[in-house]
């Protein structure tokens, strides 16, 4: 073995070294933490859990989103859509689409979501005190919505791409 490959061993090894006793202290500190109860072991608090593949990508997300208010512009009327606090539980694919979204709302509700390949939802299923499964467009615009009423009677509706409800039953 030649000087120059010796002195490059030894300056991986001393890499590796320090590497290996950097980690094993913040281990040990940890584990000194756990012990004096400065971390609890039995919860983790956060508002945002990511679990990501082999190649880094986020294919699973349990967020906790806050409530907020964006503007949606209908028929040339711009009005405020007031979103709740969600606990999301997004399941994305391969190529980072979110391809199933699971959401407990503060209001009680609970809905699942199926979105396409693009990810855009095409399928919601709403439970509340009435629930409903609406089927969406390309464009993200519920057009067939199957519901029941307070009654427990069964509804359907097909909406026109502006909105409109061109056929109801009953």
């Amino acid at each position: 073995m030649e000087q120059s490959e010796l002195k490059s061993l030894s300056r991986q090894i001393a890499w590796l070294w320090i590497t290996w006793s950097i980690s094993f202290s913040l281990l040990f500190l940890l584990g000194v933490f756990v012990i004096t109860g400065f971390i609890s072991a039995n919860e983790i608090r956060t508002r945002r859990v990511l679990v990501v593949d082999d190649k880094g990508n986020t294919r699973i997300a349990l967020v906790m989103e806050p409530g907020h208010v964006v503007e949606l512009q209908r028929k040339g009327e711009t009005f405020p859509v007031h979103y709740i606090e969600s606990a999301v539980v997004y399941v994305y694919d391969p190529k980072g689409k979110p391809r199933i979204m699971l959401r407990a709302n503060s209001d009680h509700s609970a809905e699942v979501n199926v979105c396409d390949r693009q990810g855009k939802v095409r399928i919601g299923f709403n439970a509340t005190d009435l629930p409903s499964a609406t089927f969406y467009d390309t464009e993200g615009r519920g057009r067939l919505s199957l519901s029941l009423s307070g009654t427990g009677e069964p509804t359907i509706k097909l909406y026109s791409p502006d909105w409109q409800v061109i056929f109801e039953a009953p």
